[in-house]
């Protein structure tokens, strides 16, 4: 019976040791765990900060590039009203007068 109780009492010992090194090791688990967040969470707050200004910097120069291109188009289309304009004052007597000249001779055939 002694050999039985020392048998008991050594798988009660293992069990106990068994308990604390699975405890030891849920410990060291969450220290690795809260040691990598401690390394990791700073840097990855960098990157997303160096991200938010490459981001920034991104739209900036978008913006900028959309409003130079919107000047160039509001330039292009003034030049075009200004040509459209001119060739009109330049070509106006003359189709007025064509068509004067049309309109009179039309008049004056219908009444013959």
């Amino acid at each position: 019976m002694s050999e039985l109780k020392e048998v008991l009492t050594v798988l009660l010992g293992a069990e106990s040791e068994a308990r604390r090194i699975v405890s030891d090791a849920k410990s060291e688990s969450l220290g690795v765990i809260k040691n990598t967040q401690e390394i990791f969470i700073p840097d990855r707050e960098s990157k997303m900060l160096m991200a938010r200004e490459q981001a920034k910097s991104l739209m900036a120069n978008a913006l900028t590039s959309a409003q130079t291109e919107a000047k160039q188009i509001l330039d292009l289309g003034r030049e075009e009203r200004e040509r459209v304009s001119r060739r009109f004052d330049e070509n106006a007597d003359t189709v007025i007068a064509a068509v004067l000249a049309e309109t009179v001779e039309k008049i004056l055939s219908e009444r013959k």
